[in-house]
């Protein structure tokens, strides 16, 4: 298999991204990560980021402070004064929809991929995600125009910088049998969004992770 070039991927520390981490070590020549501490109420995903990006053996890994979204209020993961719900996700947008988060983090990594010359920016956005809106394809394709009408080295190189989301139509439990098969080490992620150690198992995601990872025993 011919491997593309290069790829920064965005590292919360989650199954997810680790599977697409893992993936991206797989299809790509060189593999960047790039992890964010963007006020939100627990900081143990970036102390697993940096350890999946340790074993995974990057070739830099950025850790970037964004303290301007805890200042907007108005999301259970960066206001204090609102709870981590432990219900499913509705169709709306859910109290633990960050503003612009992922527009933000993409423009943030774009900025490293027109330094570095890195050509792909990984996102593990996927179908269980949909009701938030910028995990949809439409806000994906969107990201990318933007980025590349403004990149510096796309002006100067003539070439793209595509948004890599190979999850897009996939389910948690089809991720974590890749991730299986890829050989991710699942027990070096972390996914609970009200941050206790242990996690939680009663919020959407610990839940979500349970229900994926039970997949793969049942295989």
């Amino acid at each position: 298999m011919i491997k593309e070039k290069n790829i920064i991927v965005l590292l919360s520390g989650g199954m997810d991204s680790a599977t697409l981490l893992w993936l991206a070590k797989q299809n790509f020549e060189e593999v960047y990560a790039i992890s964010f501490i963007y006020g939100q109420k627990h900081s143990i995903e970036i102390e697993y980021a940096k350890e999946l990006a340790k074993i995974a053996d990057v070739k830099q890994h950025f850790i970037v402070e964004l303290p301007h979204l805890k200042q907007l209020g108005k999301s259970a993961l960066t206001d204090p004064s609102l709870e981590v719900p432990s219900q499913d996700y509705t169709d709306q947008p859910p109290i633990t929809t960050v503003p612009m988060r992922n527009l933000t983090f993409l423009s943030i990594a774009a900025a490293f991929a027109d330094v570095y010359e890195i050509e792909n920016i990984g996102i593990g956005i996927h179908s269980l995600d949909s009701p938030y809106p910028d995990c949809r394809a439409e806000f994906a394709s969107a990201a990318e125009a933007a980025i590349n009408a403004s990149s510096v080295m796309v002006a100067n190189k003539k070439n793209r910088i595509k948004i890599y989301t190979p999850f897009l139509g996939m389910s948690k439990v089809d991720i974590a049998k890749l991730g299986y098969k890829l050989g991710v080490p699942f027990e070096k992620t972390y996914s609970c969004y009200k941050g206790t150690n242990p996690p939680c198992g009663e919020c959407a995601t610990c839940r979500q992770r349970e229900e994926a990872l039970k997949s793969i025993k049942e295989d």
